[in-house]
Protein backbone atom coordinates (compact mmCIF):
# COMPACT_ATOMS: atom_id res chain seq x y z
CA UNK A 1 0.00 0.00 0.00
CA UNK A 2 1.43 3.35 -1.11
CA UNK A 3 1.17 5.50 1.98
CA UNK A 4 3.06 8.74 0.15
CA UNK A 5 2.12 10.54 -3.24
CA UNK A 6 4.62 14.09 -3.49
CA UNK A 7 8.05 14.92 -5.20
CA UNK A 8 11.24 13.90 -3.17
CA UNK A 9 13.00 11.21 -1.70
CA UNK A 10 10.86 9.48 1.43
CA UNK A 11 13.64 7.78 3.29
CA UNK A 12 14.02 5.80 6.83
CA UNK A 13 10.63 5.56 8.00
CA UNK A 14 10.36 4.51 11.36
CA UNK A 15 6.81 3.58 13.34
CA UNK A 16 6.42 4.92 16.52
CA UNK A 17 6.09 2.41 19.75
CA UNK A 18 2.40 2.28 19.37
CA UNK A 19 1.97 2.10 15.80
CA UNK A 20 0.03 5.15 14.93
CA UNK A 21 2.71 7.27 13.62
CA UNK A 22 5.25 7.13 10.82
CA UNK A 23 8.85 10.05 10.70
CA UNK A 24 10.85 9.74 7.82
CA UNK A 25 13.52 12.00 5.96
CA UNK A 26 12.28 13.49 2.99
CA UNK A 27 15.15 14.67 0.39
CA UNK A 28 18.47 13.08 0.02
CA UNK A 29 21.35 13.89 2.23
CA UNK A 30 22.09 17.71 2.37
CA UNK A 31 20.30 21.09 3.14
CA UNK A 32 17.46 19.74 1.21
CA UNK A 33 16.71 16.76 3.74
CA UNK A 34 13.83 17.52 6.24
CA UNK A 35 12.22 15.15 8.68
CA UNK A 36 8.22 14.55 8.28
CA UNK A 37 6.15 12.94 10.81
CA UNK A 38 2.45 11.53 9.45
CA UNK A 39 -0.19 8.69 10.77
CA UNK A 40 0.56 5.26 9.83
CA UNK A 41 -2.02 5.97 7.56
CA UNK A 42 -0.06 8.44 5.36
CA UNK A 43 -2.89 11.21 6.41
CA UNK A 44 -1.95 14.29 8.73
CA UNK A 45 1.16 15.22 7.37
CA UNK A 46 3.57 17.24 9.60
CA UNK A 47 6.63 18.93 8.48
CA UNK A 48 9.16 18.65 11.93
CA UNK A 49 12.02 20.48 10.69
CA UNK A 50 12.68 23.44 8.04
CA UNK A 51 16.56 25.18 8.64
CA UNK A 52 17.98 24.62 5.01
CA UNK A 53 20.33 22.46 6.93
CA UNK A 54 20.20 18.64 7.00
CA UNK A 55 18.32 16.62 9.07
CA UNK A 56 17.35 12.90 8.53
CA UNK A 57 17.38 9.41 9.10
CA UNK A 58 14.89 10.04 12.47
CA UNK A 59 13.87 6.83 15.18
CA UNK A 60 11.25 6.70 17.91
CA UNK A 61 12.29 6.69 21.87
CA UNK A 62 10.82 3.69 23.08
CA UNK A 63 8.11 5.68 24.93
CA UNK A 64 7.47 7.35 21.80
CA UNK A 65 8.15 10.76 23.22
CA UNK A 66 10.92 12.02 21.46
CA UNK A 67 12.38 11.38 18.26
CA UNK A 68 16.92 10.83 17.70
CA UNK A 69 18.09 12.05 14.36
CA UNK A 70 21.23 13.21 12.77
CA UNK A 71 21.90 16.85 11.29
CA UNK A 72 24.05 19.47 10.88
CA UNK A 73 25.35 21.76 13.48
CA UNK A 74 27.96 24.64 11.93
CA UNK A 75 29.36 22.29 9.88
CA UNK A 76 27.96 19.73 6.80
CA UNK A 77 29.44 16.73 9.01
CA UNK A 78 26.02 15.06 10.91
CA UNK A 79 26.06 15.29 14.81
CA UNK A 80 23.10 13.60 16.55
CA UNK A 81 20.03 15.27 17.97
CA UNK A 82 16.86 14.90 19.79
CA UNK A 83 13.26 16.74 19.77
CA UNK A 84 10.19 16.08 20.78
CA UNK A 85 7.33 14.49 18.53
CA UNK A 86 5.95 17.91 17.69
CA UNK A 87 9.29 19.34 16.83
CA UNK A 88 10.01 21.17 19.55
CA UNK A 89 13.15 20.97 21.86
CA UNK A 90 15.54 20.64 19.62
CA UNK A 91 18.59 19.10 21.54
CA UNK A 92 22.58 18.49 19.96
CA UNK A 93 23.76 15.26 22.22
CA UNK A 94 26.92 14.68 20.23
CA UNK A 95 29.87 17.47 19.04
CA UNK A 96 32.83 15.52 17.45
CA UNK A 97 35.19 18.03 15.99
CA UNK A 98 36.92 17.53 12.56
CA UNK A 99 35.52 15.70 9.72
CA UNK A 100 33.55 12.93 11.45
CA UNK A 101 30.12 11.65 10.84
CA UNK A 102 27.87 10.73 13.76
CA UNK A 103 24.76 9.30 11.67
CA UNK A 104 21.39 6.73 11.42
CA UNK A 105 21.08 6.97 15.63
CA UNK A 106 18.42 4.57 17.56
CA UNK A 107 17.63 3.83 21.13
CA UNK A 108 18.15 0.11 22.69
CA UNK A 109 14.33 -1.22 23.06
CA UNK A 110 14.45 0.07 26.97
CA UNK A 111 15.91 3.59 26.17
CA UNK A 112 18.80 3.39 28.64
CA UNK A 113 21.00 3.79 25.40
CA UNK A 114 21.90 5.66 21.87
CA UNK A 115 23.63 3.65 19.48
CA UNK A 116 24.69 5.32 16.62
CA UNK A 117 27.43 5.28 13.24
CA UNK A 118 30.58 7.11 13.67
CA UNK A 119 33.33 7.21 10.20
CA UNK A 120 35.56 9.74 8.95
CA UNK A 121 34.11 8.23 5.24
CA UNK A 122 34.00 4.89 3.69
CA UNK A 123 34.84 3.02 7.75
CA UNK A 124 31.48 3.00 9.67
CA UNK A 125 31.51 1.15 12.82
CA UNK A 126 29.29 1.47 15.70
CA UNK A 127 29.25 3.57 19.27
CA UNK A 128 27.28 3.12 22.14
CA UNK A 129 26.43 6.23 24.72
CA UNK A 130 23.62 7.63 27.34
CA UNK A 131 20.71 9.28 26.19
CA UNK A 132 22.22 12.47 26.89
CA UNK A 133 25.18 11.57 25.12
CA UNK A 134 28.05 11.07 27.68
CA UNK A 135 30.46 8.00 27.47
CA UNK A 136 30.57 6.87 24.09
CA UNK A 137 31.73 3.71 24.33
CA UNK A 138 32.53 1.86 20.73
CA UNK A 139 30.91 -1.46 20.33
CA UNK A 140 32.25 -2.14 16.78
CA UNK A 141 36.33 -1.47 16.31
CA UNK A 142 36.75 1.76 14.31
CA UNK A 143 37.49 0.36 10.58
CA UNK A 144 39.87 1.14 7.76
CA UNK A 145 38.73 3.04 4.34
CA UNK A 146 35.91 0.22 2.96
CA UNK A 147 35.51 -1.75 5.71
CA UNK A 148 31.78 -0.94 7.22
CA UNK A 149 29.33 -1.65 9.82
CA UNK A 150 25.66 -0.54 9.11
CA UNK A 151 21.89 -1.24 9.34
CA UNK A 152 21.94 -2.21 12.99
CA UNK A 153 18.79 -3.30 14.51
CA UNK A 154 17.66 -4.45 17.55
CA UNK A 155 15.80 -8.09 18.94
CA UNK A 156 12.80 -7.02 20.64
CA UNK A 157 14.17 -8.12 24.01
CA UNK A 158 17.24 -5.55 23.17
CA UNK A 159 19.17 -8.98 23.79
CA UNK A 160 21.10 -9.12 20.39
CA UNK A 161 21.76 -6.62 17.70
CA UNK A 162 21.99 -7.50 14.19
CA UNK A 163 23.36 -5.39 11.35
CA UNK A 164 26.03 -6.51 8.53
CA UNK A 165 29.71 -6.00 7.72
CA UNK A 166 31.95 -5.57 4.93
CA UNK A 167 34.84 -6.73 6.32
CA UNK A 168 35.20 -10.15 4.97
CA UNK A 169 34.21 -8.92 1.27
CA UNK A 170 36.23 -5.49 0.65
CA UNK A 171 34.35 -2.30 -0.50
CA UNK A 172 31.78 -2.70 -3.26
CA UNK A 173 32.18 -6.00 -3.06
CA UNK A 174 29.52 -7.40 -0.56
CA UNK A 175 28.52 -7.69 2.84
CA UNK A 176 27.28 -10.17 5.74
CA UNK A 177 25.10 -10.12 8.20
CA UNK A 178 26.66 -10.47 12.00
CA UNK A 179 24.36 -11.72 15.13
CA UNK A 180 26.04 -9.98 18.26
CA UNK A 181 25.47 -9.21 21.83
CA UNK A 182 24.43 -5.23 22.58
CA UNK A 183 27.75 -4.38 24.11
CA UNK A 184 29.58 -5.40 20.12
CA UNK A 185 31.22 -8.83 21.39
CA UNK A 186 30.23 -12.65 20.42
CA UNK A 187 30.36 -12.31 16.63
CA UNK A 188 28.25 -14.91 14.45
CA UNK A 189 28.61 -14.06 10.82
CA UNK A 190 25.50 -16.43 9.81
CA UNK A 191 25.50 -15.89 5.42
CA UNK A 192 28.92 -16.75 3.80
CA UNK A 193 28.27 -13.67 1.16
CA UNK A 194 30.10 -14.79 -2.58
CA UNK A 195 32.25 -12.11 -3.92
CA UNK A 196 29.58 -9.33 -5.27
CA UNK A 197 27.18 -10.75 -3.15
CA UNK A 198 24.95 -8.30 -0.39
CA UNK A 199 23.12 -9.13 2.73
CA UNK A 200 21.55 -6.18 3.33
CA UNK A 201 19.03 -4.57 6.33
CA UNK A 202 18.59 -7.90 8.89
CA UNK A 203 15.91 -7.18 10.75
CA UNK A 204 14.12 -9.15 14.13
CA UNK A 205 10.69 -10.56 13.72
CA UNK A 206 8.98 -9.30 16.49
CA UNK A 207 7.47 -12.84 17.35
CA UNK A 208 8.36 -15.78 14.81
CA UNK A 209 11.93 -16.20 15.53
CA UNK A 210 12.48 -15.09 12.34
CA UNK A 211 14.89 -12.88 10.65
CA UNK A 212 13.89 -10.62 7.33
CA UNK A 213 16.40 -9.17 5.11
CA UNK A 214 17.32 -8.31 1.41
CA UNK A 215 19.56 -10.21 -0.69
CA UNK A 216 21.24 -9.54 -4.00
CA UNK A 217 23.40 -11.81 -6.18
CA UNK A 218 26.05 -9.81 -7.32
CA UNK A 219 24.85 -10.94 -10.69
CA UNK A 220 23.13 -7.67 -12.13
CA UNK A 221 19.69 -8.90 -10.53
CA UNK A 222 17.22 -6.62 -8.25
CA UNK A 223 17.48 -7.03 -4.61
CA UNK A 224 14.67 -9.62 -3.18
CA UNK A 225 13.21 -9.91 0.57
CA UNK A 226 14.04 -13.38 2.25
CA UNK A 227 13.49 -14.76 5.90
CA UNK A 228 15.93 -17.33 7.72
CA UNK A 229 16.30 -19.05 10.75
CA UNK A 230 18.55 -16.73 13.79
CA UNK A 231 21.43 -19.36 12.60
CA UNK A 232 21.23 -18.63 9.13
CA UNK A 233 19.83 -21.18 7.76
CA UNK A 234 16.40 -22.53 5.77
CA UNK A 235 16.69 -18.71 4.03
CA UNK A 236 13.04 -18.49 1.70
CA UNK A 237 12.52 -15.93 -0.95
CA UNK A 238 9.48 -14.43 -0.26
CA UNK A 239 9.27 -11.52 -2.44
CA UNK A 240 10.91 -9.90 -5.99
CA UNK A 241 11.23 -5.94 -5.85
CA UNK A 242 9.97 -4.64 -8.63
CA UNK A 243 13.61 -2.80 -10.66
CA UNK A 244 11.62 0.39 -10.94
CA UNK A 245 9.22 2.84 -9.32
CA UNK A 246 5.78 4.83 -10.22
CA UNK A 247 6.79 7.70 -12.71
CA UNK A 248 10.34 6.14 -13.00
CA UNK A 249 10.94 5.98 -17.16
CA UNK A 250 8.00 7.09 -18.27
CA UNK A 251 7.25 8.72 -21.38
CA UNK A 252 4.12 10.94 -21.49
CA UNK A 253 4.35 10.48 -25.05
CA UNK A 254 3.13 7.05 -25.42
CA UNK A 255 -0.76 6.76 -24.91
CA UNK A 256 -1.51 3.69 -22.32
CA UNK A 257 -5.28 3.09 -22.36
CA UNK A 258 -7.53 3.37 -20.81
CA UNK A 259 -6.41 3.95 -17.10
CA UNK A 260 -8.52 2.19 -15.02
CA UNK A 261 -8.42 -0.72 -17.77
CA UNK A 262 -11.23 -3.12 -17.78
CA UNK A 263 -10.56 -5.71 -20.25
CA UNK A 264 -8.08 -4.44 -22.69
CA UNK A 265 -5.30 -2.26 -22.11
CA UNK A 266 -4.09 -0.71 -25.43
CA UNK A 267 -0.57 1.09 -26.35
CA UNK A 268 -0.10 3.93 -28.82
CA UNK A 269 3.24 3.41 -29.95
CA UNK A 270 4.91 4.04 -33.84
CA UNK A 271 6.75 0.67 -34.17
CA UNK A 272 6.15 -2.66 -33.08
CA UNK A 273 6.54 -3.34 -29.00
CA UNK A 274 6.45 -6.44 -26.57
CA UNK A 275 4.53 -5.44 -23.29
CA UNK A 276 5.61 -7.37 -20.11
CA UNK A 277 2.87 -6.40 -17.31
CA UNK A 278 4.61 -7.18 -13.37
CA UNK A 279 2.64 -6.63 -10.19
CA UNK A 280 4.13 -3.98 -7.74
CA UNK A 281 5.99 -6.84 -6.33
CA UNK A 282 8.00 -7.18 -9.49
CA UNK A 283 6.17 -10.48 -10.83
CA UNK A 284 5.97 -10.73 -14.69
CA UNK A 285 2.36 -11.97 -14.82
CA UNK A 286 1.70 -11.27 -18.85
CA UNK A 287 3.89 -11.09 -21.70
CA UNK A 288 2.62 -9.38 -24.98
CA UNK A 289 3.90 -9.34 -28.62
CA UNK A 290 1.74 -6.60 -30.03
CA UNK A 291 0.26 -3.06 -28.93
CA UNK A 292 -3.04 -4.65 -27.01
CA UNK A 293 -2.85 -6.56 -24.07
CA UNK A 294 -5.88 -8.54 -22.12
CA UNK A 295 -6.46 -7.74 -18.90
CA UNK A 296 -9.89 -8.72 -17.97
CA UNK A 297 -8.70 -11.53 -15.69
CA UNK A 298 -6.15 -9.50 -13.66
CA UNK A 299 -7.17 -8.95 -10.24
CA UNK A 300 -8.26 -4.98 -9.52
CA UNK A 301 -5.22 -3.23 -8.56
CA UNK A 302 -2.15 -1.19 -9.39
CA UNK A 303 0.32 -3.07 -12.20
CA UNK A 304 3.08 -2.00 -14.12
CA UNK A 305 3.53 -2.15 -18.42
CA UNK A 306 6.66 -2.53 -19.40
CA UNK A 307 6.85 -1.77 -23.00
CA UNK A 308 10.08 -2.84 -24.99
CA UNK A 309 10.24 -1.51 -28.74
CA UNK A 310 11.65 -3.87 -31.21
CA UNK A 311 14.05 -1.18 -32.57
CA UNK A 312 15.77 -1.80 -29.48
CA UNK A 313 15.37 1.59 -28.12
CA UNK A 314 14.94 2.32 -24.01
CA UNK A 315 12.27 0.52 -21.99
CA UNK A 316 8.99 2.40 -21.43
CA UNK A 317 7.35 1.95 -18.13
CA UNK A 318 4.03 3.04 -17.79
CA UNK A 319 1.60 2.70 -14.35
CA UNK A 320 -1.94 1.78 -14.75
CA UNK A 321 -4.59 0.78 -12.85
CA UNK A 322 -7.29 -2.59 -13.34
CA UNK A 323 -11.09 -2.26 -12.36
Amino acid sequence: MRLTFSEGNKLYPAVSPDGTKIVFQQGNYGQEAEIYIMNNDGSGLVRLTDNNRHDGFPNFSPDGNTIIFEGWDDSDYPEIFTMNVDGTNRIQITNEPGATWQSAPLYNPDGSKIYYSAAFNADNHYVMMNPDGSDPVNITEPNTFGNSDWALHFHPEGLKIIFFTTQWKGYNNGCDLIIADPDGSNWNKITEAADGEYYYGGVFHPSNGKIYYANNSGTGGTYAIYKMEIDGNEKEKISDCVPFGIGEETNPSVNVYPNPAKDWLYIDYPSDITVKIYTPEGKIIRTNHGKQVEVRSLTPGLYFAVIKPEDHSRCIIQPFLKK
